[in-house]
């Protein structure tokens, strides 16, 4: 976008030129009229139809380049707002990009821990995040379990709530919604949870990690400053955690196939 942003001050320029010429020549011109005409004096009576005209053309002239500065300052915000959307699309698309990058890493990961522990750390320079943690339903237990975090602990989400629990995560896993809060809206809506939050959180995004309908388990990332997430972070958030749920579960169907193998062997 760098070069439509100098053709048009070079435009702006050539403008402002014109104009400074045009004012200089008929100033010159006049300067000439009254030399020739009177000597060196200027009589305002003999020669006000002459001035009156170059007054009117200098007046025209100066409004219509005005007017010309106003659409070219209106071209610019828009080439401004263009560029804007441009480099956040990229941005947006580089974050996509990067999430399915290690959806795809995780497919050749049969190690549940280190392929957890690679999406939380990917998940923090996607999103911009602070923090990053996984929670893994264990129906045994009826707990929700973190099995992976990076950026440090989260108040939001200890080692293990209950499945049920009223709060973000519980809310989350059980309800399948997406919850994308500020620090505002967690304080009215998670008293609780805002109050335990230590550090102070701006931005929470937690989404459901679901496969064919079912949750079995929550991505929780969270930001302590900075611009609140977006609409746009839920939708690629949520559909990594659909990606990484079909890889979970497709890593314990592994395991068990393994452990049932080794069984009949033995």
């Amino acid at each position: 976008m760098s070069k439509p942003f100098e053709t048009l001050q070079r435009q702006r320029g050539s403008l402002l030129g014109a104009a400074g010429l045009l004012l200089l020549f008929m100033s010159a011109t006049l300067a000439l009229i009254i030399a020739f005409e009177d000597g060196g004096r200027l009589d305002l009576a003999k020669h006000w139809p002459s001035l009156t005209g170059l007054l009117g053309m200098v007046l025209v002239f100066v409004l219509y380049v005005l007017h010309k500065h106003q659409q070219l300052a209106e071209v610019e915000r828009q080439m401004h707002e263009l560029a804007v959307r441009e480099a956040t699309a990229q941005a947006r698309f580089h974050e996509l990009s990067s999430l399915f990058e290690t959806s795809t890493q995780l497919q050749l990961r049969l190690d549940l821990p280190s392929m957890l522990d690679l999406a939380v750390q990917r998940l923090l320079p996607c999103l911009d995040a602070h923090q990053a943690s996984i929670a893994l339903h264990n129906e045994g237990a009826g707990l929700l379990e973190v099995r992976a975090t990076a950026g440090g602990y989260s108040a939001l989400l200890p080692d293990a709530v209950p499945a049920t629990d009223e709060g973000i995560v519980g809310h989350v896993f059980t309800t399948g919604e997406t919850l994308m809060l500020t620090a505002e809206m967690m304080a009215e809506r998670f008293p609780d949870e805002a109050q335990r939050a230590t550090p102070t959180i701006a931005s929470t995004l937690c989404v459901p990690m679901r496969f064919r309908g079912s949750s079995i388990g929550v991505i929780l990332v969270t930001r302590r400053d900075g611009d609140p997430f977006e609409p746009m972070h839920a939708q690629m958030l949520t559909a990594f955690a659909e990606h990484c749920a079909a890889t979970v579960v497709k890593t314990h169907h592994h395991h068990d196939m393994l452990a049932q193998m080794r069984k009949a062997a033995a």
